[in-house]
Formats: C-alpha cells, structure tokens, sequence
C-alpha cells in the first residue's frame, strides 16, 4: 500500500499545484485507498466466512478400499464394517461410526443387555427395527457404557447419530405417555459431548432437536433434502419446493449459528444417472451445503463426476 500511495502522488507534484489542492487531491487519494483496502479486507472477511467444501460420503458395506476412504474428509461407516478403521496419523480423514439413538434393530447382540421395558415396540417402517425409550436409564448406560467405547476402540474419532426424529415424534404422538422424551434425547447428546468432547458428532436430521443441541454437535445430515428414492418401487423424485422449503426452515438453528453449523446433504439417486447427480450437487451446494449422492442401500461409494459442457 506504502508503494501505490508513493507511485500515485508524483504526478501532483509535477503540476505545480498549491499545497491546499495537494493536500486535498492527497486526502482524496488516501480515502480512495482506504476504501480499496476496507472493501479488500470485507472480501477475505466473505471469503474467509465461506464454508470450506467438505467431501464426505456415507458407506454401510462391509469393507472398502482404503485409499477411497481416504481421499474424503468424513466418512460414515456402519457399525458392522469390518475394514481398516484407524488411518495411518498422515490422515485428515474423521471416521464416524453409526450409533442410532431412539432405536435398535433385533438383531443387535446388545440388545440383550437392555432392560425389556425400556422398548416401545417396532417401527412399522422398518421391520426388525424397535423404538426404545429414550428416557430409561437402562438405554443410556447401553448407548454410554457399552455402545460408543466399543466404537472408539475400534478407531472410530467420531460418531454419526441417527433416529433422533423418533424420540421428539412419539412424544408429539402421545403427550403423556411419552412426556420428556425429547428433553431426554437432548441431555443424551449433551452426555456424549461432554464425556467424549474431541469426538466429531453428526446429528442426522433430528430437526426438532437442533435448537438444543446445535451447540453440541459439529454438523447435521440433511437427508433427502431435495430427492427421495420409493425404498418399494426403486424410483427417484425430486421433492416439490414446499418440502424443501420446510426442511430449510427447519434447518435454521444450524445455518444462522455463527459460523454456521455445516449441513451435508445425503440425496439419493440412480448412481448411473450422472447427469441428474450433477444437477443434484449444483442445487446442493448453491444451497450452501457439502452433497453426497448416494445409492439407496448405500452400500456403494458413489464418487461424484464431474462433467464437462
């Protein structure tokens, strides 16, 4: 700056103009300057408020190529992975293990170490699957002593947490039955924070529960944002805007938190379809959010392609 002011103020002495007219041709050129720099410094302040891309993709297979896994930021694997989960100290890649939270399947070997009345009964959407009370002490101490040390010492450095609608849900279904049971699922997030605080911690969607707990966590999947996949007939939609719109009001907490909590997008599309998945993470990310596109099993790393026009 010391040189541009220094290179721009000779042609004023050349001229023989008074000193008053200097000083005022001089005074206007250093606020000229001054705002150069302001608006300069308001750009890398933009800039630098700008969320960094993340690449993240979401895999439950059981094993993987290593050397994939790597190239991402995050990856979500399922409890049942049976690769490699500690990376070599080189990497920045964060694994994060499933956990689910307001349910278990019945096929989970701890699920035998749970008292019986603390399950509600099968969600009718996911067969095998029970909901639980999130509520009862016997769940708390599962997810707490038992579920999440396992994972860590697997490797795993951070945690995705699922089926969290399902608490605030029930609750909203039965009021007084299941009174408590979404303040029960915030103090359960607020446990794993501060027992684990170096741990990543992903809430997946959870809506209803981000004005507790966005605080608490470092981001929150937004799944079928703006597609669906008909888990019967196998087919792809894109969702119609009054949907999109409601999770993006939902999803508030998240984005006006300064800085903003990081929202990755988990659609699902035919991995064949490039031109579609292109089309996807346009929307995705002029939304301001991190996209993956998967398959609907997600049993497959669906590396995004990029196309050339």
């Amino acid at each position: 700056m010391t040189e541009q002011f220094r290179l721009q103020r000779s042609p004023f002495l050349a001229t023989g103009h008074t000193r008053r007219a200097f000083l005022a041709a001089g005074g206007g050129l250093v606020s000229a300057i001054a705002a150069k720099c302001a608006a300069a410094a308001a750009s890398a302040s933009r800039e630098a408020a700008e969320p960094k891309p993340i690449r993240w993709v979401v895999f439950y297979g059981t094993t993987a190529d290593q050397a994939v896994l790597e190239t991402y930021d995050i990856v979500v694997l399922d409890s049942e992975f049976q690769g490699r989960i500690r990376l070599p100290a080189s990497s920045a890649t964060r694994m994060c293990g499933y956990v689910s939270l307001g349910e278990i399947r019945m096929a989970d070997p701890l699920l035998r170490l749970m008292d019986r009345a603390a399950l509600l009964g099968q969600n009718p959407d996911w067969p095998g699957t029970q909901r639980v009370d999130i509520r009862h002490p016997s769940w708390k101490s599962l997810v707490l002593d038992r579920r999440i040390p396992s994972l860590i010492a697997r490797g795993f450095t951070g945690l995705m947490l699922d089926t969290l609608d399902t608490p605030p849900y029930l609750e909203q279904l039965d009021a007084s039955r299941y009174r408590g049971m979404r303040a029960a699922a915030a103090e359960l997030v607020d446990s794993i924070r501060a027992r684990w605080p170096e741990m990543m911690l992903i809430m997946n969607r959870g809506y209803a529960l981000l004005p507790e707990v966005f605080q608490k966590i470092d981001a929150v999947i937004a799944e079928s944002l703006i597609t669906s996949a008909d888990w019967r007939t196998g087919q792809f939609t894109w969702l119609a805007h009054r949907e999109v719109d409601l999770q993006l009001e939902l999803l508030k907490p998240a984005t006006n938190r300064r800085p903003p909590l990081p929202v990755l997008s988990l659609d699902y599309w035919d991995p064949d379809d490039e031109q579609t998945i292109a089309e996807i993470y346009r929307r995705e990310r002029q939304l301001g959010h991190h996209p993956y596109v998967a398959t609907r099993s997600l049993d497959r790393i669906v590396p995004e392609q990029r196309l050339h026009r």
